[in-house]
């Protein structure tokens, strides 16, 4: 897609949605040659999270390699860490953290947590009303009434069921992105303690992301609902 094309859907995003903020549009990279003209690394390590809601709140555009990613968890979930250490690699992490009642139930849930296993060079990230480029994941932070219209305009071209599939851990970089890219269809999280407690999540919002294929049938969709529901 044309990425002005892609500013103008960002753009209507935003005003049929009724965001406060505009979706985060994230790219993974496989080197620098990759990143857009113009866009610098951001200045200090910031968590996953905390970087699309800077993007998100501040309108600023910029990258990450992966001295740059203060979340090691993240960096992990979205391939820019391949090398991790072995309790996040494995999952008892989450046991220490108190997230699960045994190493068991820690291991189980992170076995099955999607991962971005290629080799990233760095994270790209851009409000999406302000993309200059095509982004693997479009991230909204919303109310559970837009997360309402966006799953109806997500269904409406073709119907069927919305399959939302998180786990309370690594929300916005495994749920929100290596989600996202990997399986090519969107999802939903509720957050987890990191993104919550850093990025600032409120407790009345919610995450939905979706890959940039759909943009264009979901501006339809609400165009159409703002026509027959107001």
């Amino acid at each position: 897609m044309d990425v002005q094309n892609i500013k103008e859907y960002g753009a209507k995003l935003q005003e049929l949605l009724g965001l406060e903020y505009p979706a985060t549009a994230v790219k993974l990279v496989k080197s620098k040659d990759e990143i857009p003209e113009g866009y610098a690394e951001i200045d200090e390590a910031k968590r996953h999270c905390e970087m699309i809601q800077i993007a998100r709140k501040e309108g600023k555009k910029f990258y990450a390699s992966l001295d740059k990613q203060a979340c090691k968890g993240g960096a992990y979930a979205i391939g820019v860490l391949q090398d991790a250490p072995e309790p996040l690699k494995t999952g008892k992490l989450y046991h220490k953290l108190g997230n699960f009642a045994t190493e068991e139930g820690a291991v189980k849930t992170v076995g099955v947590i999607p991962r971005v296993k290629e080799a990233m060079y760095a994270s790209v990230y851009a409000p999406l009303n302000d993309a200059d480029f095509e982004p693997d994941s479009i991230v909204l932070t919303c109310t559970p009434k837009q997360g309402l219209r966006l799953t109806q305009a997500l269904l409406y071209k073709d119907g069927g069921r919305f399959q939302a599939d998180f786990s309370g851990i690594q929300s916005l970089c495994a749920d929100a992105v290596a989600a996202v890219k990997t399986r090519g269809v969107a999802n939903a999280t509720l957050g987890c303690n990191g993104s919550r407690k850093y990025a600032e999540i409120k407790d009345g919002e919610l995450v939905f992301a979706f890959p940039l294929s759909d943009l264009e049938n979901v501006i339809e969709a609400l165009e159409h609902f703002k026509e027959i529901w107001g």
